[in-house]
């Protein structure tokens, strides 16, 4: 493959991990995380899930550099952030009891589609 094919093949698979990570960052907020699991999160919770959100998205941050060269890569990655904010808001305003759900199935693709794409 060459460098073009492999990152339009990473695409989709940026676009679930930048949605998973978005997802974690809002389900470390206690408002959030009660809509979704009716209960309130610890502190440890909220801090891993704050944590596991901001580090997947600076590795998307740095994928989408390696794969798109750095100043079109950074580009893509504001794309993809605000598209997966888009779909992360609609999730969380319609059916929010969805999500977790919705992110094992979006993680587990985005996981496969990004190995397949290597």
């Amino acid at each position: 493959m060459t460098g073009t094919s492999i990152a339009g093949a990473m695409m989709p698979a940026l676009m679930g991990l930048s949605y998973l990570g978005l997802a974690l960052l809002a389900l470390a907020k206690f408002g959030h995380f009660r809509e979704v699991f009716a209960r309130a999160p610890s502190a440890a919770q909220s801090r891993g899930l704050s944590y596991a959100g901001s580090l997947l998205l600076a590795t998307v941050f740095i994928l989408c550099g390696q794969c798109f060269g750095w100043g079109y890569g950074s580009l893509v990655f504001l794309g993809l952030t605000s598209l997966g904010g888009f779909l992360c808001i609609m999730n969380l305003s319609f059916c929010a009891r969805l999500m977790p759900g919705a992110m094992w199935v979006t993680g587990s693709v985005s996981a496969l589609l990004a190995l397949a794409s290597y």
